[in-house]
């Protein structure tokens, strides 16, 4: 890995804790790829860094919680909002012995600045950073509404966030403003522009009059999506006159989209089952509503693309958080249980209005151009630190 020329070299580093911090710095990289600004950026996961058991580990831990036990997830996150981190003695001595092949990449790659994507980058090793004087300047570039204490370490020079409500309560938790620039979450480029609804429908070869349901299950087909999706089907065939696309992403549950493909369908309704798609941009602009749970990048993607959400089944924690800013500003709603799901869903389809006031919301939270800010600030930063 050999230095750049008359380019700054970035370290973009994130986590396997939730698809959502890769998806972020992915955005992130390869907007910089199409740059035309004097860096050079690397991805990498610290997972990749760390032995196989705890990468797996780590991953698999995070993933189990929220599907199995949310409960105990929203007790984990919240007791950690009240916990400091850093003071845990033995977690950091696990960390020391976890991430000694980390600490040694930063150091020989010797980079000119730091994206994290996750707290975990840094969170982990930053005593022992401060320690070897570590003077290379890290940025952390949050992934949620919502900032948990987790992401709040003095080795952070900067926070990106996502909306003046994420910076003030940064501010409450102690954080200097000076420190914190509202930018918005990192998406890819394809989210900065938008299909008409008609032409996106045909490319997709869906029924360009028909109302169209996104759903999304999240990147590891995690929630209650085969549930809501019968409930729907019970709701909607009850639309004698109206017809309808329903999308279905199913991301890399091969058994959700092989129990998906085997559900009998109204006749008034066209599924499209998916599985892993790379072109989510695309539905998202041919959908009138998207139901999901609210993670940071789905909410930030559905916001650019002016898609309001009707959310279910959020994580206990963040996604609860990430709801209640989306359905405050009026950008979308909160189904507390399937029936409610259907209700509100029967709301914004007898009602356009509604669906119309929600559109004109979302444009209030879209930052589709939140990477190339987030690039342009680090920029900014190395060119005044000379």
């Amino acid at each position: 890995m050999s230095k750049i020329n008359k380019k700054y070299r970035i370290l973009i580093i994130s986590c396997t804790g939730g698809a959502g911090h890769i998806r972020a710095a992915e955005a992130l990289h390869k907007t910089a790829q199409a740059l035309k600004l004097p860096i050079h950026t690397e991805h990498y996961n610290i997972l990749d860094f760390t032995p196989r058991f705890f990468s797996n580990l780590y991953a698999q831990t995070y993933i189990n919680l929220v599907k199995f036990t949310p409960n105990f997830w929203s007790y984990f996150y919240n007791k950690l909002e009240l916990k400091n981190y850093s003071k845990n003695h033995l977690i950091k001595i696990f960390d020391k012995i976890t991430y000694k092949k980390y600490i040694h990449a930063l150091f020989e790659y010797k980079p000119d600045a730091i994206i994290c994507t996750h707290f975990l980058p840094y969170i982990s090793i930053s005593d022992e950073l401060r320690k070897m004087k570590f003077n290379i300047p890290i940025f952390a570039a949050t992934t949620d509404f919502d900032i948990h204490n987790m992401w709040i370490d003095p080795i952070v020079n900067k926070y990106f966030v996502f909306h003046k409500e994420s910076m003030n309560r940064l501010i409450f938790k102690g954080v200097l403003k000076n420190k914190i620039v509202i930018t918005g979450i990192p998406v890819m480029p394809e989210f900065k522009d938008k299909l008409t609804k008609s032409f996106a429908r045909k490319l997709l070869n869906l029924e360009v009059d028909s109302f169209t349901i996104l759903i999304l299950s999240g990147g590891f087909g995690v929630g209650k999506i085969m549930s809501a999706v019968k409930y729907l089907n019970n709701h909607l065939k009850k639309f004698t006159n109206k017809k309808f696309n329903l999308l279905i992403v199913c991301g890399k549950n091969q058994k959700l989209l092989q129990k998906m493909s085997d559900i009998h369908y109204p006749s008034n309704i066209k599924p499209c089952i998916y599985g892993f798609v790379d072109n989510i941009h695309d539905l998202m602009d041919a959908s009138d509503i998207l139901i999901s749970k609210s993670g940071g990048l789905t909410s930030s993607e559905a916001m650019a693309k002016n898609l309001p959400m009707l959310i279910f089944d959020p994580i206990p924690g963040q996604e609860v958080q990430n709801a209640n800013l989306i359905t405050e500003v009026g950008a979308g709603w909160k189904a507390t249980n399937l029936k409610d799901l259907c209700y509100r869903l029967n709301q914004i389809i007898e009602n356009p209005d509604l669906l119309k006031k929600a559109v004109k919301a979302s444009k209030q939270l879209a930052k589709p151009e939140a990477a190339k800010k987030i690039l342009k600030e680090v920029l900014s930063y190395l060119n005044k630190k000379g």
